[in-house]
């Protein structure tokens, strides 16, 4: 086969390809009319035949066709074998996987994607669009089963290897919105489907708009905002429509039934659910009809004919348990029990609350609904010690419900500075990129050498004088950690070079960009160096200093001073930058004045140090907290300032630790603020120097919270 009929054929692919996202009518008739070519034939062009044949079968798994779908699915998995074909083989049974998916066999569609992935075994990032297909079916089998934890990590692989491909990346946004609607993280489920939907409105991809605009819809429908619901799922509908796939369809009318039952419009609810129904019905997907059936079920119970509602619950609980759909079976088993409780059917009840208290992923909330009207049900029956029992049930889950609460407030925190360092490490990667190419582009340009090479010159000059600066202060380190353990002289040598090793690195960047005249603003780029050898200086003085307290070099010039004033003096220069960070800045000290044996000016550094501390590490609209005491414990008069702050905190380990030299903690009050690390350290030393003690705890902020104690006059 020549170059010239190869690429002919891979440009039909990208045509096939763009048409499936577009309008899957027109890429099946297209792909329909290539396969009858006898120069793609299984004999003339294997490889073009079987790429068009899976574009085939992706079109009719689009249109709803399953069972055109499978036939030719297994067809070309019977023709690939493992051994020979392991990649067509894998392909084929990822169609056999999405066949399944469709059709809510659950058992087959994760054992086939299974397959796929250990058929590619270690070539994944060769092959990354197929291995995210694998990964995101395997991610929709586990949601499928209310497992939303696993999902996520799947559907988090699926987005990892989908990179190089817009479509996928969107689809992927899409499902992992999907899992954290479902684990209740409605901010971050946002996030992602608004990242989808504006990629597949850059792709024109009009099912891919649907999809984010139906799983947005039911955010917002989940939020009680049943407007905004319903103006999303009506273009989602109309969307599908328009593209004739009957599963979306389906799905857009179920949607817009649930939200018109919340608004208590029962007879639209009761025209969508009919018509999604019908579609379901037709297309022989048990778990979608059963997820449908629910839904009119709930209608009956809304309109009180409850022996309708109970014959629709027991069909859909009997398809919902035949296709493993655990959120479907909840849902049902909840709409029976409603019903029980409604006509009285105490043991019907009973029997469906322990059911439902049997289930795996329950969701405390329910649980704890479900102990409630069980304590009910007892009490009415006259079963007080039951209902008792029942009762202290409720109240045990309740607590857990408000535990589990705070810990889902924390992890939502932890998840979203996630998703931020995610979004900064892609931001990065774009730029090295964009980078890279600029490189490419402006080797030709030589413009402006006398003076890049002057500048070159001038920051090796700069990087030889800092790092013998550095040297010299390592020496000074190293000759004080002899009389320590070898290994804290070897861990604290390694935290000085990697503290001295970030902003170099970024200095030298700089100034190769302009020996390079790649940098597209100079003044910008100067500012860039200047900033690094500001930053280096103040690594190196900090050292300096930490290194004078710990040779006891540093002499104190100690006088009786008024504590109240000095704080005044420092105060004054830290008000304009906590108010230019949106932060409060609160003081309080007594009138009188409050007289202590110090050295004035290492008082203030403390102060200063604290204050600096505070500054970097707490959140926008935060508060920073100074009080000034006198404090009388037996007999003994003592003087304490206390710093305290908002959010973030530390945790209890890190509390011990956050004095030590370079120390850094994984938490959100260590990020790279280009501070040296050794501020709080020199507070201590400062401290011990005056025979005073320094301590940090949890602050009633939220926060940390210093306590400075000296000894009073």
């Amino acid at each position: 086969m020549s170059l010239s009929a190869e690429e002919a054929w891979q440009s039909l692919e990208q045509q096939l390809k763009k048409q499936l996202n577009q309008d899957p009518n027109t890429s099946l008739t297209h792909a329909q009319t290539l396969l009858k070519d006898p120069q793609y034939s299984l004999e003339n062009n294997r490889t073009a035949w079987f790429t068009f044949n899976l574009y085939l079968t992706y079109s009719q798994i689009n249109l709803g066709l399953f069972d055109e779908a499978i036939e030719n699915a297994q067809m070309l998995y019977a023709l690939n074998s493992a051994e020979e074909y392991p990649v067509q083989r894998a392909e084929s049974a990822l169609l056999v996987a999405m066949v399944a998916d469709r059709t809510s066999d659950i058992k087959l569609s994760r054992a086939k994607a299974d397959e796929g992935l250990r058929l590619i075994g270690e070539n994944k990032s060769q092959h990354a669009m197929l291995s995210a297909d694998l990964y995101s079916l395997l991610s929709g089998s586990y949601r499928r089963n209310a497992d939303y934890g696993q999902a996520l990590v799947y559907a988090k692989l699926a987005l990892e290897y989908s990179w190089e491909d817009k479509a996928k990346r969107a689809t992927m946004h899409n499902q992992i919105g999907v899992l954290y609607d479902y684990m209740g993280n409605l901010e971050l489920a946002l996030k992602h489907h608004e990242s989808s939907l504006i990629i597949r409105r850059e792709n024109s991809n009009q099912q891919g708009i649907s999809d984010s605009l139906y799983n947005i819809g039911e955010i917002y429908r989940d939020m009680k905002q049943y407007s905004a619901a319903l103006s999303h799922f009506k273009q989602a509908l109309q969307v599908d429509q328009s593209l004739g796939n009957p599963y979306h369809i389906a799905n857009s009318h179920g949607k817009l039934g649930q939200v018109y039952l919340a608004l208590n419009q029962l007879e639209l609810a009761k025209e969508h659910i009919q018509k999604g129904l019908e579609l379901t019905r037709k297309m022989e997907a048990k778990s979608d009809t059963s997820w449908q059936l629910s839904n009119m079920a709930q209608i009956y119970v809304a309109e009180q004919n409850l022996a309708q509602a109970k014959r629709l619950s027991e069909e859909a609980l009997q398809l919902a348990l035949e296709t493993s759909a655990k959120r479907t079976e909840h849902t049902v088993r909840m709409t029976l029990l409603d019903i029980a409780v409604k006509q009285q059917q105490v043991d019907e009840a009973q029997k469906q609350i322990s059911t439902l208290l049997a289930m795996k992923n329950l969701g405390l909330q329910y649980e704890q609904q479900l102990h409630k009207i069980r304590a009910q049900l007892y009490e009415d029956s006259g079963d007080i010690s039951a209902a008792h029992q029942a009762t202290k049930d409720f109240l045990v889950t309740q607590q857990k419900l408000y535990d589990y609460l705070e810990k889902q407030q924390t992890e939502k925190l932890k998840q979203n500075v996630e998703v931020i360092r995610q979004e900064q490490a892609l931001s990065l990667l774009q730029k090295e990129k964009a980078l890279q190419q600029a490189q490419l582009d402006n080797l030709k340009l030589q413009r402006g050498v006398v003076m890049l090479v002057m500048l070159l010159v001038v920051g090796i000059l700069l990087m030889i004088y800092f790092r013998q600066m550095a040297k010299q202060r390592m020496a000074n380190l190293k000759a004080q950690m002899l009389t320590n353990s070898l290994e804290e002289k070897n861990q604290l040598l390694s935290d000085v070079a990697h503290e001295l090793r970030t902003p170099l690195t970024a200095l030298k960047l700089s100034i190769e960009l302009l020996e390079h005249n790649i940098e597209p603003d100079i003044n910008k780029a100067y500012a860039k160096v200047h900033g690094k050898i500001s930053q280096l200086d103040n690594l190196i003085r900090d050292i300096y200093h930490s290194a004078q307290y710990e040779n006891n070099v540093m002499q104190l010039s100690k006088k009786t001073c008024d504590l109240g004033e000095l704080l005044d003096d420092v105060i004054g220069d830290f008000d304009a930058q906590f108010k230019e960070k949106n932060q409060a800045l609160l003081i309080h000290k007594p009138i009188t004045s409050v007289m202590c044996n110090v050295d004035p000016e290492r008082f203030k550094q403390i102060v200063i140090n604290l204050l600096n501390n505070s500054l970097a590490y707490t959140y926008e609209n935060g508060q920073t907290q100074v009080s000034l005491q006198t404090v009388t414990d037996a007999g003994n008069q003592s003087v304490q300032l206390v710093v305290s702050d908002s959010e973030p905190g530390l945790e209890e380990p890190e509390l011990d630790k956050v004095f030590d030299r370079l120390y850094r903690v994984e938490s959100s009050r260590a990020r790279d603020l280009g501070g040296s690390g050794l501020g709080l350290a020199i507070c201590k030393q400062i401290v011990l120097a005056h025979g005073g003690s320094i301590a940090a705890k949890q602050s009633e902020l939220g926060g940390v919270e210093f306590t400075v104690t000296f000894e009073g006059m």
